[in-house]
């Protein structure tokens, strides 16, 4: 007697059950935990304005028009962060419409005023870069002097930090390989004459072997994100600067690069960008700083100093 295999009906499937075969083939494609992660956190505010068990097939455009309206009314969140949750949605509800379990239709995303970046300042910078007094500084303040340094020379991001490991700073060469990268290219980046005794003295306090996180906890522990977040805070603030963030970091390197006029394919390059778009927002982002010294350095006005000059 032939056996009759039991099937899945796609207009049965809810959409609950839907993120979890979403989540399935996230993980087949082996994409990285914090694309999951942030996959996992998405859904959480997702599920406030779309009911979980609610049929896949009756999700419609309106649905997702309805979950913009609702973030922006009832949330206190700016169109970036909603743009933050659509893009989750849209991957998800994506992946639905290509195994056919709904209709397709097209999730643009919410137009927001690009917000200014607020870099640090030089001023700034020349204070939370001022070396501690290695006596009498905690191993946690000379950790996170070592990290500004890092990430002013850098720009790397806060997920390199966390998995960076010891092996991986070749102080030999003078190169830091980058393993965990935002687009999963590998990336190495030199180490520059003013980082390579830094680094080579806080190698020489952290100890530990080459396997080792490099920067770790007081304990020698990983240091998990939202640790490392506090703490750089903290160091911010015991400093008496009232900025903060990590990823801020990043973009001052891009801004003093572009400033002193660093070539942009590099830059694109060492940020580790798949494409010059975030670089040409850079750009346009700095481009009042760009003004400044504009005509004391621009090529028509130093001739014509010369030329007058000249005839005197």
């Amino acid at each position: 007697m032939k056996r009759k295999i039991i099937e899945v009906n796609a207009q049965d499937i809810t959409f609950d059950r839907g993120y979890d075969e979403f989540i399935f083939y996230c993980r087949t494609r082996n994409l990285r935990p914090a694309t999951i992660q942030f996959y996992d956190n998405s859904i959480r505010s997702i599920y406030k304005f779309i009911e979980p068990k609610t049929p896949i097939k009756d999700i419609t455009k309106a649905t997702v028009d309805n979950f913009i309206i609702g973030c922006q009314n009832e949330l206190d969140i700016k169109d970036i962060t909603i743009n933050t949750y659509l893009r989750a949605l849209k991957a998800i509800l994506y992946y639905f419409m290509k195994l056919g379990y709904m209709e397709k239709f097209h999730i643009p995303l919410v137009k927001y005023d690009k917000p200014v970046i607020e870099t640090y300042t030089d001023q700034e910078v020349k204070i939370l870069l001022k070396k501690p007094n290695r006596n009498k500084s905690t191993f946690t303040e000379f950790r996170d002097w070592t990290i500004c340094n890092l990430l002013y020379a850098t720009g790397i991001r806060c997920s390199n930090i966390l998995d960076l490991k010891v092996k991986e700073v070749d102080l030999y060469n003078n190169l830091l390989y980058l393993k965990t990268t935002k687009n999963r290219k590998p990336l190495a980046l030199p180490v520059t004459k003013s980082l390579q005794p830094i680094l080579r003295e806080y190698i020489s306090i952290r100890k530990g072997t080459e396997t080792d996180y490099l920067f770790c906890t007081a304990y020698g522990d990983k240091l998990k994100r939202g640790s490392l977040n506090h703490s750089m805070e903290l160091y911010n603030h015991n400093r008496g600067i009232n900025k903060t963030g990590i990823h801020r970091w990043r973009h001052t390197f891009a801004k003093q690069w572009i400033l002193n006029g660093g070539d942009i394919f590099k830059l694109q390059k060492t940020l580790n960008h798949s494409d010059m778009d975030m670089v040409r927002n850079y750009v346009n982002m700095f481009t009042k700083d760009l003004q400044e010294g504009f005509e004391e350095f621009n090529p028509l006005e130093f001739i014509n100093k010369k030329s007058i000059k000249i005839r005197k």
